[in-house]
């Protein structure tokens, strides 16, 4: 799980949904929560995944930092490397949200 502060003060939690730990800990936290994982119901999953590349699925609209709504999409992203894929969940979460 990793907390971000936004220039206004909220807290932004990212947390994977695949993480029971994680997940259990949110039920009494005041934070904007952005989902990432394999599981059907978190809010950035992964469509496909092979060696070159990750077709992701934003599941629900959400708002950045600038106020912006970003509708739900599917967008391939590119590994040049071999990375874990709730890493570049992640990555791509923070993307998204930090505009």
């Amino acid at each position: 799980m990793i907390t971000v502060h936004s220039t206004g003060g909220e807290k932004i939690i990212f947390v994977n949904t695949d993480d029971a730990e994680s997940v259990s800990t949110l039920s009494n936290r005041k934070a904007y929560v952005i989902t990432y994982g394999f599981n059907s119901k978190a809010t950035i999953t992964a469509s496909s995944v092979n060696d070159s590349h990750m077709v992701l699925c934003l599941q629900r609209a959400i708002v950045d930092l600038r106020g912006n709504e970003i509708e739900p999409q599917e967008f391939s992203v590119a590994l040049t490397g071999v990375y874990q894929p709730e890493a570049v969940m992640l990555i791509v979460s923070v993307g998204i949200v930090s505009g």
